[in-house]
């Protein structure tokens, strides 16, 4: 087995939050990314109410976030289970900046919203694609 697979695969024991993300690099890895996945109805546990199928990966969102759970603290939370992620920052056109985790084959596009004083409060978005 080679290491960062077997890394992952002893990270994902010890943490379920890791274990979906293995989950997720494995079905990334599928001739149709993640088509397995959607066809055993698995909804990935990132944020409290799980992620859906959507587009050509998965989409996860949460509103009214509690304070210690920001898009830096969930990108770190999430490049905690790759052993060769790499975080970056990349500004939108026109809006705010979307953290980004790349490793073992996926791309994580994390963007928070709003605010405390909105109605849906503070909002995290998470995109999962395969990083081909």
């Amino acid at each position: 087995m080679h290491f960062a697979a077997a890394l992952l695969a002893l990270t994902a024991l010890a943490d379920p939050f890791c274990g979906d993300i293995a989950k997720l690099v494995e079905g990334g890895r599928e001739p149709i990314p993640f088509q397995e996945l959607r066809d055993a109805d698995f909804k990935p546990q990132l944020l409290r109410y799980g992620c859906f199928p959507g587009g050509v990966g998965y989409f996860c969102q949460q509103s009214k976030l509690p304070p210690e759970i920001t898009r830096d603290g969930t990108a770190s939370q999430i490049a905690a289970c790759l052993p060769d992620a790499k975080i970056t920052v990349e500004k939108q056109r026109g809006g705010l900046p979307k953290a980004v985790v790349s490793g073992s084959g996926l791309r994580f596009e994390l963007q928070e919203t709003g605010g405390e004083g909105a109605p849906a409060g503070r909002v995290l978005r998470i995109e999962v694609a395969a990083d081909r």
